[in-house]
This record gives C-alpha cells, structure tokens and sequence, in this order.
C-alpha cells in the first residue's frame, strides 16, 4: 500500500527520470529554390554531441578527450559537466561527420550524439544578402531566412531517450513522428534566378576589382511584373559562417542604403514635367550657358560646362543640371513632390524581405528655395537602388509602377502549393509619356552620356549619374562620388531593368564610364539567359526608335520625330546635306536611295523597316563610307516592300 499507492506518483517521478531523458530537437527547415527550382538553401542532418552531467563519471578526464576532439576549452566542457542540477547539456552542436566517427568509436560515458538538422548553402556566399541566415537555434536570423521564418522553420520534435539500470540507452522515441528532424517546414520558390544573380555579382566583382570602390550593387527586374531577378551586392559574406563578418558586410545595400542619386533621377523630373504639360517633347529649354542663380546661390552645370538653348531631348542626353532645375521649377513644389511619391519615393516598395529603407524626401513645407531645384537634378533626396530601378521599370511599363517582389510560391510538405502573383501596377504617368522618355532615354545611349551602356545586338536605354557625396554637416565631398546607371532593354518591349550603382569608385568615376559597362555586361548575359531574341546586329549598335506597327513611311517629308535633331530644334542648317538624316521607318529601298543621293553606301541587314543605323542620325555624312542599316518586320506581321 505504502509503495503502491502512497507513494506511487513519487516513485514513478523519480523512475522517469532516472529512466528518460527529454531532448526538444529544432526541425528541418524548408528548402529556398530559385526561379528554376536550384536549391539555394537547403537542410542536412548533423550529429550534434550533448551530455547528461549525472551520467558523467569522470567530469575532468571526459572533458578533456572532448576538448582535443571538438577543439573546445577543457574547462567550458567540465564546467558543463559538472551542473547536476541540469539533466541535459548541448557540448556541440552540428559537428562535422568525422569528429562524429571518432566520437562513436570512443563512447564516453554520459556523451551522446543526437541528429539535428543543419542549413546549409550550396552556392556558398550567392545572395547571402538576400537569403540571410539561420542561428544556432536553427531560427531566421536576416534576409529571407527572418522574413518568412514562421513558414519555413516547421514545427520541432521531442526526442526521449530510455536507459535500463545500467544506465545504458536501450531506445528513442520522438514526440512527432520517428523522423527526428521534426516536421518540415515549407519550401520558398523565388523570382531570383542563380544564374543572372550570378553574373550580377561576376561584373560588379571585377567593377571593385578596376576601380577600387567601396561597394557595388545592382538590381534587375521584370518591368511587367516586378520581380525580381538579381539583388546583388559587393562584397558579400558565406551565410553558413556569417558571425564571421560585421554587420556592414551582411546588409542588403540594394534596399538598405538611401544616397543622393544624382543624374539619374533627372528622369524622373522629365516625366513629371512632360505629363504634367509643362514642357512638350519638341520644346526647347534655356539652360542659361551653364548657370542659375537662385537668390544669392548659383547653380553650375556640372563640369562648368555652357549649354545655351537645347532641345529638350539634349537636355536629357547631355544631363545638364540647369535644364532640369528649370523643369522643376515649371512644375512647382507641390507637382513635384507628387510626382516624386507617386514613382515610389519617401517610401518603402513594399518588396517581401525587411530592412528596406525608405529614403529620405522631405515635405515640401520644409524645403529652402534651393530645395525644388536641386532635388530636379538629384540632389537633396535620398533613395535606394531598388527604388530606382522600379521607376525606371514604370517608363519600361507605359507608365505603370509595379511592386517588387521575391518569393512566388510557397510548398507545404502536404504538397499544396501557394502562388504569390504580383501585385496589381499603379499608373504613374500616361503611355504617351513613357514612350517620349523611352526615346529620350534611348539618345542618352545612342549619343549621349551613356554609349558604354549599349548592349550588342540589343537596343538600349538609360541614364548615367554622377554624384558627390553628402558630407556630415553639410556640403559635398570633393573627392567621394556615386556612379550610377539604370536603364532597361530591350527599348520595345522591355524585358528587364538594371540598376547599377557603385559607391566611391577611385580615379574614374563618371557613371558613364563607372557603371554603364557593368549596366551592359549584366544586361547582355542576362538577356541571353532568358531567351531574348536579337533585335540588332551587332555592327549596328545604335537605335532610334520608330514605331514599326505603323508599317512603312507615307511619302512626303518626314515627320519632326523622325528628322534629326539638328534640322528640328535649329541647332544646326537645316538646309545643310552633310548630316545624315533618321532612316528610322524606311523601306529598304527608300533608305538606300536616301543614302546614295547623299554618296553613301547602305550595308543591309534583317529585313522589312529600318529600326537602326550606324552612324546615327545627325553625325557627318562623308561621301564613300558606309552606313550600316538594320531592318526588321513590323509587329503586326506584314512584309515591307523591298
């Protein structure tokens, strides 16, 4: 009775723990695909070597064959061994399979080994940024990882250990099912693709490598979608060793990091301007030969140079700061600063990985009379790399701003699938308008700032971006700058954005010299990769946009969007017949006619309308040389007339 009943509740106490020792194992952890389904992060089980301290005959001798195995202090381990008040200590957690091997042939009293799950990632430091990192405890320390940590982690096991009276492990159980890894979380399939992510990295690598600077990063994306394909940054860290670097190294820059873009946010001042009306396409702006004065303050043109009158796809092409001040003040603070937060600045994207910064504009409230005109030209506001990339992916859009974003699927280990399609874009300017930029941006290329950009066999356009940096304080640095280029290829239709932006690049650092070949290796590869086909020779780089669906020129003059900028804007004779005019539209045969009237020769190349030239329109026309032609059919489908 006395054993029995009395006391039975004690004495079953007491046997259950002298019988079983409970362990609660962190579970496998699902596995982050990339948009082919190549494993990014993956889960692998590991011994993991713990110890019952009452079990431990010997604390010092045990902890010292544990410290020459494990490569641990002898006297953390007998410290741990000697804590009878505990039933259960971790020794080391997920050692490699031979320190495992030697452990089992050298059983120590009290010393188990347990299997845990382990992440790992088989493309080492790729994406680290992104992907982020797991901690000891097997939870989502950054990146992904953190993010989407609840879906992906999965629910943990308990595993029982039962020893006979001998104290001898006769048994397990585990708490969930017999796989101690526990209950598997879900997998991720992302947008990111290893492969563009991996060129991404490759050429901004070897721009840190030419150029010495800071750090590098770089965003591509799908313009119709948002998502996106490569979030790269320089330098990187290996997820699986991530306590081995500095917080600075593990931040993902291309969300993170706000800087003063520079250059390349003129276009945005443009789209502002011409949807608003201020300004039309063939319209002509005062640069002011290189000077603004604001109250007491002048405003120079970058590398003191003196524009007078430009048109205004000049004013874009040659990037003069003046041209776009005066855009900005046309419009006003309050346009402005509308047109700034409608293309997605002062604000998160809304992209599914946290850390995002959402730059710095301030209110208009607070703005000097400095303010508007220097933010027109990118100064005075701060913004992030993903940030410019998905409003240049907005012109790329006819005007439609889409949201970034990472994850498309979610898989349970029930085998349900869960799609994340993108979210609905948001007009921000009209069609019209995007397509003039598109012309704009496509000049910037072809003869302007950015023909280190062009992309062989593709058109191309952008922005170059050249700026200072802020200094503590106030001022700018006179010897820190940013290079940046952001531009989209194909011109029509787009089919990716690349931003590009290095940070304190040392001798050259003109975004059109810094970053616009990295815009064009990345490009170029990352093109190829998706399967884009050609829609340029390579000898014929250059590109001035037409509208093909229209089919072939109506006799008669060509419009004033055909004819070269000179004869329009009156910057040269228009009555002069050494420039070569826009073939853009012409039947092979009108081209050819047009060319040898002028004492040219054509080269043809493709078939239908002509979509390119070498030289571009507007450069000298020398009797004898040859002028490469690119043709291609309409998108309707019909033949040109040879």
């Amino acid at each position: 009775m006395q054993l029995q009943v009395v006391q039975k509740d004690e004495f079953a106490r007491r046997a259950k723990k002298q019988q079983e020792r409970t362990v609660e194992l962190a579970p496998s952890r699902g596995a982050v695909l990339d948009a082919q389904e190549k494993p990014l992060a993956v889960s692998v089980l590991a011994d993991s070597v713990f110890a019952i301290p009452s079990d431990v005959d010997n604390p010092r001798r045990t902890s010292l064959a544990l410290a020459s195995l494990l490569g641990l202090p002898a006297r953390e381990i007998e410290r741990k061994l000697s804590n009878l008040d505990r039933d259960f200590v971790w020794i080391a957690r997920r050692v490699p399979e031979e320190t495992a091997a030697k452990l089992r042939a050298r059983p120590l009293p009290g010393v188990r080994l347990a299997k845990e799950s382990a992440r790992r990632y088989p493309e080492g430091s790729l994406a680290a940024s992104v992907l982020g990192y797991v901690g000891m405890d097997n939870q989502g320390l950054g990146g992904l990882e953190h993010r989407y940590d609840g879906v992906i982690r999965g629910q943990p096991v308990r595993v029982t250990f039962f020893r006979d009276a001998a104290q001898r492990q006769y048994a397990t159980r585990s708490g969930a099912r017999a796989d101690p890894a526990g209950t598997e979380g879900s997998t991720l399939v992302l947008t990111l693709d290893a492969r563009i992510q991996h060129v991404a990295e490759r050429e901004l690598a070897r721009a840190l490598r030419e150029t010495r600077a800071k750090a590098a990063s770089a965003v591509v994306l799908d313009p119709r979608t948002g998502a996106v394909l490569a979030l790269a940054t320089v330098p990187s860290f290996d997820p699986s060793r991530f306590g081995e670097t500095d917080a600075e190294t593990r931040r993902c820059r291309p969300l993170a990091d706000a800087f003063e873009p520079g250059s390349t946010f003129k276009v945005v001042t443009f789209a502002a301007a011409l949807d608003a009306g201020t300004v039309g396409e063939n319209d002509v702006v005062d640069c002011g030969n290189g000077t603004l004065t604001i109250g007491s303050t002048t405003i120079h043109e970058h590398g003191h140079k003196a524009y007078g009158t430009l048109p205004l796809a000049k004013v874009l092409a040659h990037s003069s700061n003046i041209g776009s001040a005066r855009l900005g003040l046309a419009l006003g603070r309050g346009s402005f600063f509308k047109a700034v937060r409608a293309f997605g600045f002062g604000q998160r994207s809304g992209i599914d990985l946290e850390g995002e910064s959402g730059g710095l504009l301030s209110d208009p409230s607070s703005w000097s009379a400095l303010s508007l005109p220097t933010m027109s030209f990118g100064q005075e506001i701060g913004v992030t790399v993903l940030q410019l990339a998905r409003a240049y992916a907005a012109i790329a859009n006819d005007g439609l701003l889409p949201t970034p974003y990472l994850v498309s699927e979610i898989r349970s280990t029930n085998r349900e699938i869960r799609r994340l399609p993108a979210r609905p874009p948001e007009r921000v300017v009209t069609a019209a308008t995007a397509r003039t930029l598109r012309r704009f941006m496509t000049r910037v290329v072809v003869t302007g700032t950015g023909q280190l950009a062009s992309i062989p066999g593709y058109t191309a356009a952008g922005k170059t971006g050249t700026a200072q940096k802020a200094i503590p304080g106030g001022g700018y640095s006179r010897d820190r700058y940013v290079a940046s280029f952001v531009g989209f290829a194909p011109v029509e239709p787009s089919r990716i954005v690349v931003a590009v932006v290095v940070d304190e690049p040392k001798g050259k650092y003109y975004g059109g010299e810094v970053a616009a070949p990295v815009f064009s290796g990345i490009a170029s590869e990352t093109l190829r990769l998706l399967g884009e086909p050609a829609n340029l020779p390579e000898h014929a780089p250059a590109i001035l946009t037409a509208d093909l669906s229209l089919g072939r020129r109506a006799p008669g003059p060509a419009p004033a969007d055909l004819m070269p900028a000179a004869h329009r804007f009156g910057g040269g004779d228009p009555t002069a017949d050494d420039l070569l005019p826009d073939l853009t539209g012409l039947s092979a045969r009108d081209a050819v006619r047009t060319l040898a009237r002028l004492g040219l020769v054509a080269r043809l190349a493709g078939s239908g309308f002509v979509v390119a030239q070498d030289p571009p329109a507007g450069a000298a026309a020398v009797k004898g040389s040859v002028c490469a032609v690119a043709l291609a059919a309409p998108r309707d489908g019909r033949e040109a007339t040879p």
